[in-house]
């Protein structure tokens, strides 16, 4: 980066950084949006005098392009669904819940900023929503072999290909990563056994999955009180889970085999009328219409977003919300250099971040607020025995065969 000082013409940066231009339109230098006027006037006409002819502080405002330069420079300029070989120009690859990503980019664009003027260099990083990744990005990293392929620090969610065989076989088992959880972590998800035994993973949060009913539509005051009863025949397509064209979420089906195997997995599919974004569960809730289904699995955040509360409840099963984990791997050759980083991200200040963002964080001297809440995590053992890969895809394909037969709605 060239630093930005009082000395250049307006031509130079403006044509070296055009992102600057909505800067300059914002106090009062609008003109220079004028092509011409920016090829006849720009060349000529240094910053500090064009500072001085608004009365504009100009410390204030050279430090503010120069913040927004590293800003920009700090941004990938790919998207990782159109190229997932270039994350290995990052220093860090977030894949968050949809939640969990506004919250986290404010705070990170925050800190980031500090890093790079204490450290004298841009981090490179991008941070992405995870939905829709299962079939581009993910798909993608079951071929990946080389350490040299991946970021210094990946955060992910769900249940995703970092645990599939070919990642565990050509990474895990190498014991590439470096964990970074304290010990115990907080004392809501040391309970559940949610540490990682291997030390592979630092869990960071957890995405917390719960059943919303509307109670007005619900027969017979026949509210489930366990997720078993959402098996029963009598809720035949009566219930909305996450998915979108004939991809239905892991998080959710993964945990329902786990308690009852795959029979479990086709009567949950009879139970299902239609996989929708958590988002468009609350407009559908919210629609306060009487043909709509009575029951959703849905993040505890996005429950926490219905407007009129008096007409349904947040159920939390006998077994527990379901944990969908956010995890993050750090390479051990990285570990040094990117302690701050790391250090940011499993600190106190992000856990309460994210605590309040209905996200529980691992983060020992954090209250996560959940009020008792019980919690089901479907547990490492499950995890490593299993050839997760392979056994997502027989239960899809259970799954699918028996939601299109019993009428779902793609």
């Amino acid at each position: 980066m060239e630093a930005i000082d009082e000395t250049m013409s307006i031509y130079h940066i403006l044509t070296e950084y055009p992102f600057l231009l909505k800067i300059f339109k914002q106090h009062r230098m609008g003109k220079f949006e004028n092509r011409e006027v920016l090829e006849n006037l720009g060349p000529l006409l240094k910053l500090r005098t064009a500072l001085s002819m608004i009365s504009v502080n100009k410390d204030s405002f050279i430090e503010l392009l120069n913040q927004a330069v590293l800003d920009n420079e700090a941004k990938a300029d790919f998207t990782l669904a159109d190229s997932p070989d270039r994350q290995k120009e990052l220093t860090m690859l977030a894949l968050l819940p949809c939640g969990m990503k506004m919250p986290f980019n404010r705070a990170f664009n925050e800190f980031s900023a500090e890093y790079s003027k204490q450290m004298g260099n841009v981090l490179h990083s991008l941070v992405e929503g995870n939905v829709n990744h299962e079939l581009s990005y993910y798909a993608y990293m079951d071929s990946v072999t080389s350490i040299d392929e991946l970021p210094d620090i990946i955060i992910s969610s769900d249940i995703n290909s970092f645990y599939h065989k070919p990642f565990r076989d050509n990474f895990l088992s190498k014991e590439y990563f470096v964990n970074l959880n304290s010990s115990p972590m907080n004392s809501d998800l040391e309970a559940i056994g949610f540490a990682d035994p291997s030390k592979q993973f630092s869990m960071i949060s957890a995405n917390l999955l719960v059943l919303v009913t509307i109670d007005e539509l619900m027969k017979d005051d026949t509210k489930p009180d366990s997720w078993r009863d959402l098996l029963k025949d009598e809720f035949r397509n009566k219930v909305i889970m996450r998915g979108q064209g004939g991809f239905f979420c892991n998080g959710v089906l993964l945990p329902f085999y786990r308690m009852y195997g795959i029979e479990g997995i086709k009567k949950l599919a009879s139970s299902v009328y239609a996989g929708l974004h958590p988002s468009e569960m609350v407009k559908m809730i919210d629609s306060k219409k009487d043909d709509v289904p009575p029951m959703y699995i849905m993040p505890y955040f996005f429950a926490k977003k219905i407007k009129d509360k008096s007409r349904i409840t947040i159920n939390i099963p006998s077994e527990g919300a379901i944990i969908s984990p956010v995890q993050m791997l750090v390479k051990k050759t990285a570990a040094e250099r990117v302690q701050k980083i790391t250090d940011f991200l499993c600190g106190k200040e992000f856990g309460q971040i994210s605590a309040k963002a209905f996200f529980p964080t691992t983060n020992s001297e954090v209250n996560n607020n959940l009020e008792g809440m019980k919690l089901y995590w479907m547990g490492w053992d499950f995890l490593m025995n299993n050839d997760i890969g392979v056994l997502k895809k027989e239960i899809a394909s259970a799954f699918n065969k028996q939601f299109m037969f019993t009428g779902g709605v793609v």
